[in-house]
């Protein structure tokens, strides 16, 4: 290769080693869909940080901190793992800190941070980090179906030319041939931007959010000239109307607004960042400035206004949202017409209760009207589910708040002001049920309770109600204890006819696919208790 085509970081005196040994950080390959989704991707260990910034004079510790905050951008950008090293005393090498890409699958099922690492283990690393020079080597793994591990390394020099750490970059075999065969622009872009972050002259990252496989990216040089344009950039300008190559054209020639971004970045030295619409196009935009001296071709290196240029170039990282925002807009007009839908059933529900209770005031039989009381309690406990979802709550609903509600609604309802019938709820934990397992254990709730104030309080005029929602990890208790006059002593719940015991009967069994239980307690009153589980066959609920 002719060198002045080289990346900038092998014009330049460095060290490189081709060795046949394990990578010098364990790693194995992870995909993406294996991570949580409340994943950090930057690991620290506060420890060797903080021991690492106490003997440094202010100036070094504003230094490695410039340079920790840009470690995540440099893990996106770069599409690798991306280490912080510490010295730590004459014969180890520390990792202080990891910032994981978002832009491709990580290296590192689990982070080696916090893992120092002897001179005699890690020759290499340890001979970069210590005398503070810059280097990179290509690691194959002895075992099989393991992919070689391109390593780089970018010192973090104090006032004094000191070394006080290394950026390590660690890069997969697929992506650092994908990075061979991109533009001699970009791969030389990127060893300067490298350079810039061991430097901490990346500022303004925390604005910049997380770059992903399908963002695209593209540099602009000196010239304020498009130089290299990824695939997914070159999709997100084909959708605007630019179907021509835009390489080596100005920002002005492209009415998208790029021009006022970059500037903006190169005038503040700051990363920026801009959401607009263009072209009924969302996108999300940051500019990276890359300021320094720029790498002048032959003709431009006579011209003196070029040479007075103090900036090499910028990124800028694109991503087209407007499908995803036009699809969550739709959803939010959906969720707020399901909202009013349930609004509306709650309030046909309240007006069929109003209906029902003037019915019950009017007719004559005492078995009609406990019928239709029966019925309107019945009513309710559905109407609380659709008042929950009309309130804004989650298709997903919290049974203990619902439990809580019911009781609460039962306790004005059900019981007269002559008697002295107290509901208490023990204890209400928080599960989350959806709504057709929430309306069931409503209505069984209902059910329990309306059955232990007709039957155990039939003939006594004050007690006590229990209710208990408990999480039992795999499963779900509902418990409802009383102290009235307790079951009859030829009771039996299989041969028992009544309405009340079938419903709950048909809930539990069908729709929660769990037992119910109906037995005395010692002294006096019933002891009801429903146990389902968690999940259905067709797996978790949520």
């Amino acid at each position: 290769m002719d060198k002045r085509h080289r990346p900038s970081f092998l014009s330049t005196p460095c060290t490189t080693v081709e060795v046949m040994l394990p990578a010098d950080l364990p790693h194995t390959e992870t995909s993406v869909s294996q991570r949580s989704v409340n994943e950090s991707y930057l690991h620290v260990d506060e420890a060797t940080w903080l021991e690492n910034l106490a003997p440094l004079s202010e100036a070094d510790r504003s230094l490695l901190e410039r340079v920790r905050a840009a470690l995540p951008l440099t893990a996106d950008v770069s599409r690798s793992d991306v280490f912080l090293l510490f010295p730590r005393g004459e014969d180890r090498v520390c990792v202080g800190i990891h910032a994981r890409p978002h832009s491709m699958a990580s290296l590192y099922a689990t982070s080696p941070v916090g893992e120092c690492y002897l001179s005699s283990e890690r020759r290499w690393l340890w001979s970069m980090v210590s005398r503070g020079v810059r280097g990179q080597r290509i690691v194959p793994e002895i075992l099989e179906e393991r992919p070689e591990v391109h390593q780089q390394l970018w010192p973090v020099l104090g006032e004094d030319r000191r070394p006080l750490g290394a950026v390590a970059v660690f890069t997969n075999a697929i992506e650092r041939e994908r990075h061979r065969r991109r533009a001699m622009s970009f791969q030389q872009s990127l060893s300067y931007f490298l350079q810039l972050v061991a430097q901490g002259k990346i500022l303004g990252t925390e604005v910049v959010p997380p770059f992903r496989e399908q963002d695209g990216i593209i540099f602009i040089d000196h010239l304020a000239r498009y130089r290299y344009l990824s695939g997914q950039a070159n999709n997100v300008y084909r959708r605007l109307g630019y179907l021509d190559d835009l390489r080596m054209r100005t920002l002005n020639e492209v009415a998208a607004g790029d021009q006022r971004i970059v500037f903006k970045a190169w005038e503040t030295g700051r990363c920026v960042f801009s959401e607009d619409t263009v072209r009924d196009r969302i996108l999300l935009r940051s500019a990276i400035p890359l300021l320094g001296k720029p790498r002048l071709s032959f003709w431009e290196r006579f011209n003196r206004r070029y040479r007075s240029v103090e900036r090499y170039g910028a990124f800028m990282l694109v991503k087209d949202v407007t499908e995803p925002r036009q699809k969550a807009m739709e959803l939010k007009v959906k969720a707020v017409m399901l909202k009013e839908v349930h609004h509306r059933v709650k309030n046909n529900l309240q007006m069929l209760i109003s209906i029902m209770r003037m019915q019950a005031r009017r007719t004559q039989s005492e078995e009609a009207r406990q019928l239709l009381q029966e019925s309107i309690n019945r009513i309710m406990s559905m109407a609380v589910i659709h008042e929950s979802l009309s309130l804004g709550e989650d298709q997903v609903l919290n049974l203990g708040d619902v439990v809580r509600r019911i009781t609460d609604q039962l306790q004005q309802g059900l019981v007269g002001p002559s008697r002295q019938i107290r509901f208490q709820v023990v204890q209400a934990d928080d599960v989350k049920l959806p709504t057709n397992k929430a309306t069931a254990c409503a209505l069984v709730l209902d059910e329990l309770l309306l059955n232990a104030v007709e039957h155990g309080f039939e003939d006594k005029s004050e007690g006590q109600i229990w209710i208990s929602l408990r999480d039992c990890g795999d499963a779900i208790e509902l418990e409802v204890l009383d102290n009235g006059r307790g079951l009859p002593a030829e009771f039996s719940l299989d041969s028992d006819t009544s309405l009340g015991l079938d419903i709950i009967r048909t809930l539990v069994q069908d729709d929660l696919k769990g037992t119910f239980e109906l037995l005395p307690q010692i002294e006096s009153g019933t002891r009801a208790l429903v146990r389902f589980p968690k999940q259905s066959s067709g797996g978790a609920f949520s």
